[in-house]
């Protein structure tokens, strides 16, 4: 009862809005209704956007703590139904202490089937469906299966654990206070729009805007756009946390790295020429008329057609460099989990099934020229090197280490890999969330632009009806 109660005292404020706006916008009984019934409609959605922010926040705080425990239990004695029993006491109640009470529960009580640790762990994966899960259960599963070593593997992926961990708890502070901008834009726009109503009471008391049919709906799109955007942002910042990282669509990105591969400057030159032709014919008949404002607006077109070819071509190559970036690190990771029982050319072979769609054409190849020439340098050194990429370069000159023997002990070499690893890894994570940022400031721009627009109107409506008033 007093949960119910505390919750209407969160509820009172937002019920009694429609009818204060009404009062202070001087909105008439229609509108008033209409804006009652948005009020009213949307309390529902924004209690369930509140609850659904709560449980996200939670699921991602019992996977982390999921993640960090059950390596910790499982590096004690490499067993999958000890670890998972472990874990499940940490958890009071919840649904982890649910599922990992399930999966327990099926690894205990099914017999004659076939992998039923897997099928145990995949009911985690299900309701928990976070990449780095999925690595910890590889990992497991590998281990208790084939035996070996996995002390290495279990800091790799706490570490990775970590800077995810840091990662996304920075970017939930970020857009906790991107999210207090755009309300703070909507308060200030829909307070800039309230000048009107005043100026007619005060001020200009002898100009009747308020009664006029453009003002009343004008007012009252604003403040249903307004709701609808508190709406749409509150929604915005309640996410899935434990999804990974955002890539572009892979039959676009694999098209522009097609592009880069396979740039010919020679016929994309010839594209271009063809293509600024009439804009030239266009641009000399002007300078011969003296028409120079024509050529102004034309010569800059020319010269963007003329090297539309070399523009393209940086601009695939870019966002081609920005997916690989984003993805290698995680790449990267599930290879040094395989050379954890694998040696490097079975790792790379093995890791391609997984692999980000924009590395798959580059890992079939390098793979290839293993299979002809597994001793040579070559296959590593001409991995993505039409891209240029230093992170790239560093870590495949230390696998090819690791496949000669050459250089410092093996443990020392997958160390200095998995250290850079984790900082290339903490870096496409910062870019992933940069990208998902870049798209709150439209958000913030459209309570601005919706205030100045409104009030554009309402002075419009005022000097129209001061002059009407003049000339009577």
């Amino acid at each position: 009862m007093g949960g119910r109660v505390r919750e209407w005292y969160v509820f009172l404020p937002v019920l009694s809005a429609g009818g204060i706006l009404s009062y202070l916008y001087r909105l008439k009984l229609p509108c008033v209704l209409i804006l009652g019934a948005a009020f009213a409609g949307a309390l529902p959605l924004w209690k369930k956007g509140r609850k659904i922010r709560f449980i996200q926040q939670r699921r991602f705080a019992d996977a982390n703590i999921y993640m960090e425990q059950v390596l910790y239990s499982f590096r004690k004695n490499h067993k999958i139904l000890s670890a998972l029993t472990d874990v499940e006491r940490l958890f009071p109640k919840g649904k982890m202490k649910t599922c990992i009470g399930d999966a327990l529960y099926y690894i205990q009580e099914t017999y004659g089937e076939g992998q039923v640790l897997e099928k145990a762990l995949n009911l985690i994966e299900k309701e928990y469906p976070a990449q780095r899960i999925t690595y910890v259960h590889r990992l497991m599963l590998r281990t208790e299966r084939l035996g070996g070593d996995c002390e290495a593997s279990v800091r790799i992926l706490l570490r990775d654990r970590d800077v995810w961990e840091k990662e996304t708890v920075s970017y939930q502070k970020r857009c906790q206070f991107q999210r207090r901008n755009i309300l703070s834009a909507i308060l200030l726009s829909c307070l800039l729009c309230l000048l009107t109503p005043v100026l007619c009471q005060g001020a200009l008391r002898q100009v009747t805007v308020t009664d006029s049919p453009v003002y009343q709906i004008g007012t009252l799109v604003m403040l249903l756009i307004s709701l609808i955007l508190y709406l749409v942002t509150e929604q915005y910042f309640t996410r899935d946390w434990l999804k990974g990282k955002v890539f572009r669509n892979s039959k676009s990105i694999l098209e522009r790295y097609e592009k880069v591969m396979y740039f010919d400057v020679g016929i994309e030159r010839k594209k271009s020429l063809c293509m600024a032709g009439p804009a030239g014919v266009l641009l000399m008949f002007f300078l011969v008329k003296g028409r120079w404002f024509c050529v102004a607006a034309v010569f800059p077109l020319c010269l963007l057609l003329l090297f539309q070819h070399r523009i393209g071509y940086s601009l695939a190559r870019k966002s081609v460099i920005y997916e690989i970036r984003k993805a290698f690190p995680d790449w990267l990771m599930e290879v040094s989990l395989l050379l954890q029982t694998e040696n490097v050319q079975n790792s790379l072979k093995k890791s391609i099934g997984s692999a980000p769609d924009i590395l798959k054409p580059e890992l079939i190849n390098l793979v290839e020229h293993l299979e002809v020439s597994p001793e040579s340098n070559v296959p590593f050194s001409r991995f993505l090197q039409e891209f240029s990429i230093p992170e790239v370069s560093s870590a495949m000159g230390m696998l090819y280490s690791l496949s000669d023997g050459s250089g410092s002990e093996a443990e020392v070499q997958m160390e200095e890999i998995l250290s850079r690893n984790a900082r290339w890894m903490a870096e496409a994570e910062a870019m992933s969330n940069q990208d998902k940022v870049a798209k709150m400031y439209v958000l913030f721009l459209i309570p601005a632009l919706l205030g100045a627009f409104k009030m554009v109107m309402d002075m419009t409506l005022i000097l129209f009806a001061f002059f009407t008033r003049v000339q009577v």
